[in-house]
Order: structure tokens, then sequence, then C-alpha cells
């Protein structure tokens, strides 16, 4: 089996991001050849409003693993992290989600590809952009450009631009 795309989201808003990310991209690397990186975005919680901003980041990953078994890892890695999310889109120290599996779809009853709500998130969306602005979305075939440039409500109120961070974890 030939690897497959997928764009993973990283979000946190406990503790020190840089370390959170740093060992999430480190975890996420052992799934596959991590090849690209958005920026990292600071934006205002969604949802839960009574918590601290978040910072939010897409990456690249080339894995051969199916969608099922790379959520499970994804989840294993969210736990040894200490993910710790408590209170539906409330404080957590991460959180990763798949957001497209190449240009496929994929659906069961715990896991849908793509991510349903990631099309309303700019903090979703903007790194989306860093990695690929001209990615269409497989189910709408927008590009994520016209996507970002559809959306209502607006979360993100600072980029940041920390590539040290990343080239430090290869």
């Amino acid at each position: 089996m030939y690897p497959t795309k997928y764009y993973i989201a990283l979000g946190t808003n406990v503790g020190n991001y840089k370390n959170n990310f740093s060992a999430a991209i480190s975890e996420l690397n052992k799934l596959g050849d991590i090849s690209k990186i958005g920026n990292i975005y600071k934006s205002k919680p969604y949802g839960y409003l009574h918590q601290n901003y978040f910072y939010n980041s897409v990456l690249e990953l080339q894995s051969k693993m199916m969608p099922v078994q790379l959520m499970k890892n994804i989840q294993l890695i969210e736990k040894k992290l200490q993910k710790n999310k408590r209170i539906v889109n409330g404080p957590r120290k991460i959180d990763l989600d798949i957001i497209f599996w190449g240009k496929k779809k994929f659906r069961n009853k715990n896991l849908f590809i793509p991510h349903p709500r990631a099309k309303e998130r700019d903090f979703v969306l903007l790194p989306l952009i860093d990695l690929d602005p001209f990615f269409r979305d497989p189910e709408t075939q927008l590009t994520i450009k016209d996507l970002l440039k559809g959306l209502k409500d607006h979360y993100v109120i600072k980029k940041l631009c920390y590539s040290n961070l990343f080239q430090k974890i290869f």
C-alpha cells in the first residue's frame, strides 16, 4: 500500500503550546512522514468561551495507515500527552483531528472525513492554506481559500511564525 496524504489539525490552550505541539509532532511523525507544517495561529475559543486562547496549526502526514487505524493511534497520542478534555469544545492540552484523507471521503459511526466542522473554522482553514491553498474539499469541491472567504465567524486573532520550533523536531 502506498502512503496517503492526511491533513491533521493540532490545537492546544493548556500549558506551553510550543512544548505541546513539539510533543504531538514528534509522536505523529512515528505514524508516517510529516512533509509540511502550517503556521501557528492564536484564536479565540470556539464553543465554550470561558477559557484561554487556543493555538492551532495543521500538518501534512504521509501514512500507509487506513483512517480508523490512524485515528486510534492519534487517540493514543492524545491520551499519552494528557489531552484532559472535560467539556465539549473546552480546554485541553492537545487536540488532534483528521481533517482530510487525500481527496477521499470516509464515514463510520465514530469518524467522519472530511472533518464535518473544519470548513466552519478559520483556525483550521488558515494553516491549511499555508500547506495547500488550492486543495479542494472532497465534499464541496471548493478550494480552502474559497471556504475561508465564505466564513461568517472568525476566531483567529494573530498569525504566529515559529518555523524554528518545527526545524528542531526534524
